[in-house]
């Protein structure tokens, strides 16, 4: 019997919470995801985790899912979605500003235009934080990758406004450096 016939079978049994079920449907369909993923965000890393992710998804909500319906389309309309979720935080975060800034100036300084994709630019970012003070590296954290405001960091940390201002402007520019004078060249293609 072909999958396709067997497809059927697989997600009912699926809807009935079969674990066996789950399985033969992420071994048919998880390669094929995965590089559906992998060419929009071009991060192995976060493909995986997307991946997974949608999988997940797909137990949690077996009991709704349509028979009628093509499950290849569910799936590939969960990770779509999933994907777009990750470039809107990632959009909204210092680390990705930091690196769409230092793409910009790779692109039109370095000839060859290397590329180097998001992990390993935050990498680098991991490195340049690890520079900072404790206090700086925990305003930082607090404020840009948890999206504290100045106000809650100050008051968690027991600092002035004021202060929490001063420290972030030393660090983001600390971190810029770093990243603009690390060896590894940065440049990336953005396909959105």
């Amino acid at each position: 019997m072909s999958y396709l016939k067997n497809e059927h079978k697989y997600i009912l049994d699926l809807k009935r919470g079969d674990y066996g079920a789950f399985d033969n449907l992420y071994d048919f369909y998880a390669d094929c995801l995965y590089g559906f993923i992998l060419k929009m965000t071009k991060s192995p890393s976060e493909s995986k985790d997307i991946l997974q992710e949608t999988f997940l998804k797909v137990w949690y909500a077996r009991e709704t899912i349509s028979i009628d319906k093509s499950f290849k389309s569910y799936l590939f309309t969960i990770a779509r979605n999933l994907v777009i979720d990750s470039f809107k935080s990632k959009i909204n975060s210092l680390d990705f500003e930091l690196f769409l800034q230092n793409a910009i100036h790779q692109s039109t300084t370095n000839p060859t235009e290397e590329k180097v994709n998001y992990d390993d630019f935050l990498k680098i970012l991991s490195i340049s934080k690890n520079k900072l003070t404790e206090k700086q590296r925990l305003i930082f954290e607090l404020n840009k990758e948890k999206g504290h405001s100045i106000t809650e960091v100050a008051e968690q940390l027991n600092l002035s406004e004021k202060t929490v201002r001063n420290q972030l402007s030393i660090i983001i520019n600390i971190i810029k450096k770093d990243i603009v004078t690390s060896a590894i060249p940065l440049f990336v293609m953005l396909n959105f």
